[in-house]
């Protein structure tokens, strides 16, 4: 990374770039040249040794840290447009500014638990307000383009040239039983895997998990549990699963999380597979100059290590 400091007007820039999702857009709406804008970002990526921006069908996608600078860009000419001193937030009016989230009612419980606990929903003057996560793509795509939904999170939607999507986890995944489970104390076996009853997560959406490996493992791990529950919400199953003898199958990058909060044991799921998870977070490309939602996509990053 060079030690050369970031321009305020490439910032102008990225941000223009982000909400076009095009570089002949962005370039027009400023009233600047198409080789100014690709300067600027390619200044942006020599400082910061990141790609900043990557192509798609759709348009320009912007990596992870092109949406963190971009959110402090927004708060920075915020504070400066509204006269405020740069340690003041939203709190401090009195003005609480409503995010409107659509999940999965597991997501909705850790965000929500982890944002309250680390004091950020305060501290940034948001509150949070959780809807229920449709089973289509095109529900979910239409209340992104209405704006009725500000953030969602899930597998990734179809391209939509108003609405900006980026990978925020992947993550492998690990077998969870309870604690009080009478046989299954110290490990999991496949006898255990085979032998036990399972709930199982039944989401429309369920193709965002992938299976690597063998195809006689992968039959044997697909095929040959015991279903005893079947339920749309991720949180009833963990639920059901703590305070049940059942198996379930979760995202490894949750297991630290619930061992805190459920009397649950995590082990490693007995065969010699790869199940993997990934999840989209999208939003609408307006929401990018919005100074309350950037501080949201901000929390949810920190909690996702990114």
């Amino acid at each position: 990374m060079s030690r050369e400091k970031i321009e305020l007007k490439s910032l102008k820039i990225l941000n223009a770039v982000l909400e076009c999702k095009s570089v002949t857009a962005a370039a027009e709406m400023l009233s600047v040249s198409p080789s100014s804008i690709t300067y600027a970002i390619n200044k942006l990526r020599d400082i910061t040794a990141n790609p900043i921006l990557t192509r798609s069908k759709s348009g320009v996608v912007p990596t992870t840290l092109a949406i963190d600078l971009n959110s402090r860009y927004v708060k920075a000419m915020s504070l400066i447009n509204d006269g405020l001193d740069i340690t003041d937030t939203n709190t401090d009016s009195g003005h609480i500014k409503e995010i409107v989230i659509s999940t999965y009612t597991f997501f909705e419980f850790w965000l929500s638990m982890s944002l309250l606990r680390n004091g950020s929903l305060k501290k940034e003057g948001v509150s949070l307000t959780f809807i229920p996560h449709p089973f289509t793509d095109e529900e979910r795509t239409n209340n992104l383009r209405n704006r009725k939904v500000d953030i969602d999170i899930g597998t990734e939607l179809p391209k939509d040239n108003s609405i900006t999507v980026y990978k925020l986890l992947s993550s492998n995944t690990q077998a969870m039983v309870s604690q009080s489970h009478p046989t299954i104390k110290n490990q999991l076996t496949v006898d255990d895997w085979h032998s036990n009853e399972h709930v199982r997560w039944t989401r429309a959406d369920y193709g965002m998990t992938s299976m690597v490996g063998d195809a006689v493992t992968l039959n044997d791990v697909r095929n040959y549990r015991n279903i005893l529950v079947n339920t749309s919400s991720s949180l009833n199953m963990m639920l059901l699963c703590a305070n049940s003898d059942n198996i379930m199958i979760i995202p490894r990058m949750f297991s630290s999380f619930l061992k805190t909060i459920l009397p649950v044991n995590i082990f490693d799921i007995p065969f010699e597979v790869d199940i993997h998870s990934d999840y989209y977070l999208h939003f609408h490309n307006q929401s990018l100059n919005d100074i309350n939602i950037n501080r949201v996509f901000s929390e949810i990053n920190k909690l996702v290590g990114k």
